[in-house]
């Protein structure tokens, strides 16, 4: 069952469900979905590896970064692939798990958001894999919504979520020590 805004709303306040939420997104009238803003934007700086039991993920470089009452823009390349970081920060509770989408301008621009599954305990800021498809250079600003989150409520037991990249990392140079 995908929670209403009405229920969203409650547990944003009564739980901390997301932090950082505009204003705009708790009094907006009706739908079943938060938008998600960009707060960062990261290119690759490394390979990466994928085998049965070892990972290596790529490093990451910080190309921008948003900052309050600064208008900051950032060109993405044909066919270039970015990790990106929203400026909410989600503290999903064991008894939901939830959907990121793009929202409907980037892909109507050619532009790919992958996002993906929350699970239950997951708390940190979201991060998603950003590709522009389009053929032509594409402008994005930081702090443009770029993504809708759906929560769903999770059936049954099940155990939260303790992986590395629990509390937002955007790639492997964030998970010294972890």
């Amino acid at each position: 069952m995908i929670l209403s805004h009405g229920k969203l709303v409650g547990l944003v306040k009564a739980q901390n469900l997301i932090e950082n939420m505009p204003e705009s997104e708790l009094t907006k009238e009706g739908g079943v979905a938060f938008d998600l803003r960009l707060g960062e934007i990261y290119e690759f700086a490394g390979e990466g590896f994928l085998g049965i039991n070892e990972r290596k993920t790529p490093d990451t470089k910080l190309i921008a970064k948003y900052e309050e009452s600064k208008t900051s823009k950032v060109v993405l390349e044909p066919d270039k692939y970015y990790i990106v970081k929203t400026l909410e920060k989600v503290n999903c509770p064991h008894d939901l798990a939830s959907t990121i989408i793009s929202r409907s301008t980037l892909y109507r621009s050619g532009i790919l958001l992958l996002g993906g599954l929350v699970d239950p305990g997951w708390n940190g800021e979201m991060t998603f894999g950003m590709i522009n498809k389009s053929g032509q250079a594409f402008t994005i600003e930081l702090g443009a919504r770029i993504a809708n989150i759906l929560f769903h409520r999770v059936d049954g037991k099940t155990k939260e979520y303790k992986g590395v990249y629990n509390g937002g990392y955007a790639g492997a140079e964030n998970l010294t020590g972890k």
